[in-house]
């Protein structure tokens, strides 16, 4: 098998990329990626970006974007959402790539199956052309992870030193990125133990205290550096710290976000919602408790060596114990369980295809494994490019596990509308529009980011219910009834859904909207 594992590799590439790169802006940004990529405005307009330690997360996502910014050459205002979810894309192939580094002590064949399941998994597809944290800290988590095993079967100080800037990184991207830490400590005694426990020969382990707190010194001078933004803000290092007050509270249980313990699984293996296609990667499940069986019970392949698998599945375990304990739940935040998880179904796969004995029974295995990942495959693409018989695209809709909260289509089409006011309007680009919205109006700063004038508001601004804006969108919630005021100088030119539950309505100036009446095709 030795010899086609290069090309293998090339297929698993091959497929990650197919599904994860084409028609980036398929769909509209979702409230959080607007946040993030108006975030990275600070930096690349105003070259003066400032960590908030209340909200947002940290800064290693924009800083990652100045690279993609800089290829497209273009002004803000000039960027696409392809550019924005290329950047995750990078480090969704990126998680890919850096399992090459324990292909020697974890196996060949568990590797590939590990960056092969990876490759086609839909929920890592679906948040690697996503604009948020998650994937960056998955990369990051997984580089610490790999770059310490390596570390201490070898070492050498340059792995101390790249474990360092991982976790560095990881504290520069999103505040969880304490769990995975914890989960990594946990994981690392649980082994001991188990490995005293069963009589397990011990491992020769290369380390020094001086490696070691050299790689701590690394971390931490990595985040300092990324939270005062590169020695240009000096409250951002104790902001960094000061940050779990808010985000502590969150955890708790004060948020919307609050779920049974149940969420991630049901969206893992077992997900139909209204009316909706089945979708499951049960398939990864069952390999993955096949694995970790194996990683604490097994030998596991010839040359390999037994201990970082089990790390994988102490750490696996542990952080689905702490994911599934806090009452927060977001559909992104199981990535970080979910890559061990799909460690561990490589160990599965590979256990499997080795407990064959028989040639048609391993041709049997290796016949129904490739049906899984096909399947797979298949949901993915489905789940990102394809439409219901409404003709719905999945990647917006919540028939799709991990879409959530997800902007609506409409949107699109208010946008439009509002482009085409302005292109009518004397002002132009300098038209005066009010947002108003006392749920989150995000992404409208996103799509109406060239609008000199455009501003936003949780509620009706007390002169706004004296003069109107001449384009004034406002949710239904807040019972305007603008067009229904003495004089009618403005007319209520539609309803849009933002998202789920959330409505606007289009207010137009009369005279504005006649002109813009004038531009439209006659109807057939």
């Amino acid at each position: 098998m030795n010899r086609w594992l290069p090309a293998a590799w090339v297929l698993v590439m091959v497929a990650a990329m197919v599904l994860r790169a084409p028609r980036l802006d398929l769909r509209p940004m979702h409230n959080d990626e607007a946040v993030n990529a108006m975030k990275f405005r600070q930096l690349w307009v105003n070259k003066n970006y400032k960590y908030d330690p209340n909200e947002f997360h940290g800064p290693a996502l924009p800083y990652a974007t100045l690279p993609a910014a800089w290829i497209d050459g273009a002004d803000f205002n000039g960027l696409s959402e392809a550019t924005f979810r290329g950047v995750t894309v990078v480090f969704g192939m990126g998680l890919i790539v850096v399992l090459l580094w324990l292909r020697r002590d974890f196996g060949q064949a568990e590797t590939w199956w590990a960056g092969a399941l990876t490759a086609i998994s839909p929920a890592m597809v679906f948040y690697s052309r996503d604009y948020i944290h998650e994937m960056l800290l998955v990369f990051f988590t997984a580089l610490s992870f790999v770059a310490c095993w390596r570390y201490l079967r070898s070492g050498r100080l340059a792995w101390a030193v790249t474990a360092g800037t991982g976790m560095g990184l990881m504290a520069a991207t999103k505040e969880t990125f304490v769990l995975a830490l914890a989960a990594m400590a946990l994981a690392a005694g649980s082994a001991v133990l188990w490995g005293r426990w069963r009589g397990a020969a011990r491992a020769e382990m290369k380390w020094k205290w001086r490696d070691i707190g050299l790689g701590l010194g690394v971390a931490l001078a990595v985040a300092m550096v990324f939270f005062s933004s590169f020695f240009t803000n000096a409250a951002g290092v104790p902001d960094a710290v000061r940050t779990y007050l808010p985000w502590l509270h969150r955890a708790g249980g004060a948020t919307v976000h609050e779920h049974p313990w149940d969420f991630y699984f049901r969206r893992l293996f077992f997900f139909r919602a209204n009316g909706g296609p089945v979708w499951s990667e049960g398939l990864i499940g069952v390999l993955a408790a096949a694995g970790f069986l194996g990683a604490l019970f097994g030998r596991g392949a010839a040359g390999s060596h037994p201990l970082p698998a089990r790390l994988a599945a102490f750490y696996t375990l542990w952080l689905t114990a702490i994911y599934t304990a806090l009452s927060y739940k977001t559909p992104w935040c199981l990535l970080g369980f979910y890559d061990g998880m799909i460690l561990l179904a490589g160990v599965g796969a590979a256990m499997l295809l080795r407990s064959c004995r028989s040639s048609w029974l391993k041709a049997t295995a290796g016949i129904l494994l490739a049906a899984g990942v096909l399947h797979l495959a298949w949901q993915a693409w489905r789940g990102n490019f394809e439409a219901d018989r409404a003709g719905v695209l999945y990647c917006a809709s919540p028939k799709n596990p991990y879409v959530y909260s997800q902007t609506s289509p409409d949107v699109l089409q208010l946008v439009q509308t509002v482009e085409g006011l302005a292109r009518v309007s004397p002002q132009a680009d300098n038209t005066i529009i009010d947002v108003m919205s006392p749920e989150s109006y995000w992404p409208l700063p996103w799509y109406l980011r060239r609008f000199k004038n455009a501003g936003f508001s949780d509620q009706i601004p007390e002169i706004r219910r004296q003069t109107l804006a001449p384009i004034t969108i406002v949710a239904t919630d807040l019972h305007a009834a603008f067009d229904q005021r003495p004089g009618k100088t403005h007319l209520m030119a539609g309803y849009f859904e933002l998202r789920p539950g959330v409505f606007l309505e289009l207010y137009v100036q009369t005279n504005l909207w006649g002109a813009y009446v004038k531009t439209l095709p006659p109807e057939e």
